[in-house]
């Protein structure tokens, strides 16, 4: 049966065509996946994607008003906090930061839902790399803003415009992350992380015996993402006031970028 995709009411009849041709050699992102020479690739993308999250989260609550920027939970726990205390600030704050995550992981979503759902090895590394650039502009624009910024504790419209394009960020990789539909993997927060590490750990006290390869990578694939997230908050605390330290997202979505594309480049 013909499904209607989206953007399709502007292609020519023969460039229709010439895509169908197209998707009929890919794979799907599942397929993808499940190649050996992509589960590496797409693991280091998601931890570098977990340490983006965590770095951004940490100086959101540090620097822009004890609010998250990834962390939703907590801003919603935030939202009810400042409503009990009648801390408007807070309550402003935690509220932009959720409308505008929500905002990002639509617009996300629907980005990556227009993308051709078949397609070969290399062209999904462009699909994810183009969508990584939104990300990373938006980070840039964070990073030079702050920068340019002398005193955030004074000036709470700055505060809120950097919260705003840090959740936006944050949103559109937790769309990117969820596409992976990996169990126990958001990047955004660990609730799910350790929900499946402890299912995991009640399977292996009510099934003791030897323990499949791939089962034993995915848990300590899900420890290193804790661990990664626990390391840079602890680094960001350190080192909230080095000058460097809101251009690091930045440069972490650059390393993820270049990673997508050199092996893309040889396969070619």
């Amino acid at each position: 049966m013909h499904r209607w995709k989206p953007g399709k009411l502007l292609t020519l009849p023969h460039t229709e065509a010439m895509h169908a041709a197209t998707e009929g050699n890919g794979i799907t992102l599942p397929d993808l996946l499940r190649a050996p020479h992509e589960r590496g690739r797409i693991g280091l993308l998601l931890l570098l994607l977990t340490l983006t999250a965590a770095w951004i989260d940490m100086l959101s609550y540090l620097s822009l008003g004890r609010v998250f920027a990834s962390f939703m939970t907590g801003n919603i726990l935030f939202i009810g906090l400042g409503v009990a205390q009648g801390n408007s600030g807070l309550l402003i704050r935690a509220l932009v930061a959720v409308l505008v995550f929500l905002v990002g992981v639509a617009f996300g979503s629907f980005y990556l839902a227009c993308a051709p759902q078949q397609q070969t090895g290399p062209a999904w590394h462009h699909t994810f790399v183009r969508y990584l650039l939104l990300e990373w502009l938006l980070l840039l624009v964070y990073a030079i803003i702050w920068r340019v910024t002398s005193n955030l504790s004074q000036q709470g419209g700055v505060q809120i415009l950097l919260l705003c394009l840090a959740a936006l960020g944050m949103g559109m990789q937790g769309a990117l992350v969820l596409l992976f539909n990996i169990p126990g993997v958001v990047a955004d927060a660990l609730t799910g992380t350790l929900i499946t590490l402890g299912q995991r750990l009640a399977q292996g006290l009510g099934h003791p015996g030897p323990e499949s390869q791939e089962w034993r990578w995915s848990s300590m694939f899900l420890v290193l993402l804790c661990l990664i997230y626990v390391a840079s908050a602890v680094v960001v605390a350190l080192t909230s006031a080095f000058i460097l330290t809101p251009v690091v997202p930045v440069i972490v979505v650059t390393i993820a970028i270049f990673a997508l594309l050199f092996p893309a480049r040889q396969a070619v």
